[in-house]
């Protein structure tokens, strides 16, 4: 932890000193540098407070989980404003303001991160939480999976769990691989297809546990994950719990960004939001939360192609704690090819905009709390601020090269990639990983990070723009070759 500290120091330190060489807007200056204060100020009060969440009133909470989404974004648009001139060179702006908010978004939620582990590494882990619990497994043609992710959860220490499998209609062998593992205490249901809700809908009537969770057919969970997983259930305010998703299979140049993505930005974002309690979203791969409010609630809807998003909005709205502890870990198989993370990405992201259009009155609900002043505003910018600046950014900088601005351009990217990689070594050392890995820091400034840009872009304009309804698209999976007892 403390590598990881002195990264987070040197990130902020770096931004304060590299951005005035490259960036000419005063703007932009002036914005980076106030960001970079605010995390070292916001780092330092973590360290003397050892930990536990600062400004208890909720005003001043709001307020400053708020500064977290805001900065970000302001700095954004007074760099674009202040460098925009019709007739000189309007595209510059552009690719600054895009390279602004999402730099600034991911740093600005680093001592947040760092402030949630250090506050997990002080609270008492001996106490096993010990309530029944029922593992659902959704299911639909996983025959080369199903038998790898029911032996993990079989694996897995805890003392009081039921396992049911639902064969949401497959028309491979999954079900036969599944009813292999009748024998060793495993439900095993089967259904007409009708989506993910409604598989893991199914499985619930038949759960008897107090704590419901959820693994993807093609994840595999550590032995110590459900242990881990439902320890803050002992606060009876948590009402779900987010696991922590890693790539299983990074064998290519495709898997191993995802692999980073999923360690840098996605459980980054994830750690932040858990210091206030309010995850964004539950992953399908793992994710734990109380029966009766879920219930309560109407259990997963089929409406959006995002349930697990949709469900943790739901329990947010109650006013309930949603938590991500560490160690509480599902390897998952990430798409290998282009063909199939389109498939992925492209459910994910529509189905994110159907969610904050369902549920549009969190931006205008106070009492909803950290929703409406953070979690929701961070979602927009996620989800339409940065796809759509980075793909303007895409043929701004073709012009700006074209004007002779090469070097202006190769200069932006190379801070910009030292920041990014300063970033990522912190999450990669606060998670563990192999920090070889920081080697693909770079295609999450261009390249991969464009990829995924058009794709939510495309998303962007099928739902808001075109108002299409859009249908479950799937990623193929390679499997593992590895055996499972018969």
């Amino acid at each position: 932890m403390r590598t990881t500290l002195v990264i987070t120091v040197i990130t902020a330190f770096a931004t304060l000193t590299l951005v005035p060489f490259v960036v000419a807007s005063r703007a932009a200056v002036y914005a980076f540098v106030i960001s970079a204060i605010l995390v070292l100020i916001y780092f330092a009060y973590g360290l003397v407070s050892r930990g536990r969440t600062p400004m208890q009133s909720r005003a001043s909470r709001n307020l400053v989980g708020f500064l977290f989404v805001a900065v970000p974004l302001a700095a954004s648009l007074l760099v674009f404003v202040e460098e925009f001139n019709i007739y000189r060179e309007w595209y510059k702006p552009v690719m600054i303001s895009s390279f602004t908010v999402l730099f600034l978004s991911n740093m600005m939620f680093l001592p947040l991160s760092l402030a949630f582990y250090r506050r997990e590494e002080r609270q008492e882990k001996n106490q096993l939480f010990g309530a029944p619990v029922s593992i659902i497994i959704p299911a639909y043609n996983e025959e080369k999976w199903i038998g790898h992710c029911i032996e993990a959860v079989l694996e897995a220490d805890y003392p009081s769990k039921e396992i049911i499998v639902v064969d949401d209609g497959s028309t491979d062998n999954t079900y036969g691989v599944a009813s292999r593992y009748v024998r060793h205490g495993v439900i095993v249901l089967r259904k007409p297809n009708g989506g993910k809700a409604s598989a893991l809908n199914y499985g619930m009537l038949y759960a008897t546990g107090e704590i419901i969770v959820t693994v993807d057919a093609d994840s595999i969970i550590s032995r110590d994950t459900l242990k881990n997983l439902l320890t803050p259930f002992k606060d009876p305010k948590v009402v779900g719990v987010a696991g922590n998703v890693k790539v299983v299979n990074p064998v290519n140049w495709l898997t191993k960004n995802q692999a980073l993505e999923y360690i840098t930005q996605l459980n980054i974002t994830r750690r932040a939001t858990s210091y206030y309690g309010v995850v964004q979203v539950m992953p399908g791969p793992l994710a734990a939360f109380r029966k009766k409010e879920a219930v309560a609630l109407g259990k997963y809807d089929r409406v959006t192609l995002t349930e697990d998003f949709d469900l943790t909005v739901k329990l947010l709205k109650t006013g309930g704690v949603i938590q991500a502890p560490p160690g509480a870990f599902a390897y998952t198989e990430a798409p290998s090819t282009l063909s199939s993370l389109y498939r992925q990405r492209l459910r994910w992201y529509r189905g994110n905009i159907q969610v904050l259009l369902r549920h549009s009155d969190a931006f205008r609900v106070s009492r909803y709390g950290f929703l409406t002043y953070l979690v929701f505003p961070l979602l927009v910018v996620q989800q339409l601020v940065i796809p759509i600046l980075g793909v303007a950014a895409i043929p701004a900088a073709i012009m700006i090269i074209i004007n002779g601005g090469i070097g202006y351009v190769l200069k932006l990217l190379a801070a910009f990639v030292i920041l990014q990689s300063l970033i990522s070594l912190t999450a990669l050392d606060m998670e563990n990983e192999d920090v070889r890995m920081v080697l693909y820091a770079p295609f999450a400034v261009v390249g991969y990070k464009h990829l995924l840009d058009i794709i939510a872009f495309k998303s962007i304009i099928d739902i808001l723009v075109l108002r299409r309804r859009p249908r479950w698209t799937r990623a193929e999976k390679k499997g593992l070759q590895i055996p499972t007892r018969s």
